[in-house]
């Protein structure tokens, strides 16, 4: 038998760059950003931080590795 928690929750991991990246992408078009550019995101102890630039500025996405999570820091330049 499957449980539907977990099985949601492993469809959501982020398991490499790429799945950071696209996942960054995602939650700042999300917001409205438009010409969205995810750099090359980096793995700290408990999220991936990814770069980005968009018209609206410059961000940093933090994603959960475990849910897919996001969390968008914009960075003042």
């Amino acid at each position: 038998m499957t449980d539907r928690l977990t099985a949601d929750q492993e469809e959501n991991r982020i398991k490499s760059k790429e799945d950071a990246a696209i996942a960054a992408y995602d939650a700042l078009t999300g917001e409205g950003c438009e010409s969205v550019v995810a750099m090359t995101p980096h793995q700290t102890r408990s999220t991936w931080v990814v770069p980005a630039t968009s018209d609206e500025g410059d961000w940093r996405v933090h994603v959960d590795p475990r849910s897919g999570s996001t969390r968008l820091v914009h960075v003042d330049g």
